[in-house]
């Protein structure tokens, strides 16, 4: 196991395009570390920072005590994994996976020994003396994987591995990713955009977004408390519901919709005339007429265990709710929400910064429900 710690990094390609700014974290030996973003918030370039593909301009790179910044890829102890698999089309998947073995120069024997146990690992023994034009998507994928693990480097770069995959395959290989680190103890170091990757598989995961870190911490953490609207908004399937909302009379309002305001809340907005005003879909009831909020059915997605229901919250703006089960609702129909005041994000509407609350920390289900 080793670490890698970055301080201050920071990458430009030329005086004006500064792509990472400033970046500072320590990756724990044996850990997870998820990177995550949407499209071009440079996490793929970070993490080629840290292969030492690209050059970094300011800042330090450290890769276990070792200060990496000017260090050749090859002297880094590592291996990674590319989105595009990168195997070479003209050799077997038996050469494929020992190709780095070579340049280590390690003997012939131990070489079939190390490709055959890893093959065997990641089920893909009946295919060592295919070429990769006769593999499927997830099989080309356990070779890359392969090739990376073989070479026994303490760290591991993944650079979006599953994008090219469908989506049951996708689930299945982040399974096996997960538990394969897990069985090797090596650093894993996973770049992806999608955020449901991120939650599933992360020790802890770093969001990232126009090359700054907008959160680092625990998937549980950052869901149950996003540091700002950006966080809220990414962390999430469906997304946090957001709109923002005058202060009057102790109320929330836009338009004819209005919330009360606790004295909890209170104590968050100041002095504030507005705010941003946050809730994530499973926190939004569906109830009686005497005891909701009227509003108007816009869309229904029933997926067989829950149902997805988009309505009109306020003129112009939707929100979505997530209720269990299988409603029979019709686009028109009207329903009745409520949600509770300890469920509701409060953001600054300049800043788009959190409004400090209670941390939050919603158990996933009883240990002793399950005995």
């Amino acid at each position: 196991m080793m670490q890698v710690e970055l301080k201050q990094i920071k990458k430009s390609y030329n005086q004006k395009t500064e792509v990472i700014k400033g970046i500072d974290v320590k990756i724990e030996p044996g850990e997870f570390f998820v990177l995550v973003g949407p499209s071009g918030c440079g996490k793929s370039t970070l993490l080629r920072l840290i292969a030492g593909l690209e050059k970094i301009t300011s800042g330090d790179l450290l890769i276990g005590e070792q200060y990496g910044n000017d260090l050749e890829p090859s002297k880094r102890n590592l291996s990674m994994v590319f989105q595009n698999y990168a195997l070479y089309p003209h050799l077997s998947v038996e050469e494929n996976i020992m190709f780095g073995l070579h340049v280590k120069k390690i003997s012939k024997e131990e070489q079939k020994e190390r490709c055959y146990q890893v093959a065997e690992m990641l089920g893909i023994v009946h295919y060592l003396k295919r070429k990769p034009k006769e593999l499927s998507g997830g099989q080309r994928q356990r070779v890359a994987l392969a090739r990376a693990i073989v070479t026994h480097a303490p760290i591991c770069l993944m650079d979006e591995p599953l994008s090219n995959l469908d989506a049951k395959l996708r689930t299945k290989m982040r399974s096996e990713i997960r538990q394969l680190q897990k069985k090797l103890g090596i650093t894993m170091i996973y770049v992806t955009h999608d955020q449901t990757e991120a939650m599933t598989m992360a020790d802890r995961m770093m969001i990232l977004n126009e090359g700054e870190v907008q959160q680092l911490g625990k998937p549980l953490d950052l869901y149950n408390n996003p540091a700002n609207v950006f966080v809220a908004s990414f962390i999430g399937s469906p997304a946090m519901n957001l709109m923002t909302v005058d202060i009057l009379h102790s109320t929330f309002r836009n338009g004819n919709w209005f919330f009360p305001i606790s004295h909890e809340m209170m104590d968050r907005i100041g002095d504030r005339t507005d705010v941003i005003f946050g809730v994530r879909p499973e926190h939004i009831h569906v109830t009686k007429k005497e005891e909701g909020y009227p509003v108007e059915v816009a869309n229904v997605e029933i997926l067989g265990t829950e149902t997805l229901i988009n309505f009109v919250i306020a003129e112009g703006i939707q929100w979505i709710a997530r209720c269990a089960g299988q409603l029979p609702l019709s686009i028109g129909d009207t329903i009745y929400i409520y949600i509770k005041s300890e469920d509701v994000f409060l953001f600054d509407k300049k800043s788009e910064e959190i409004l400090s609350r209670k941390k939050v920390s919603v158990p996933i289900a009883s240990l002793e429900a399950v005995k």
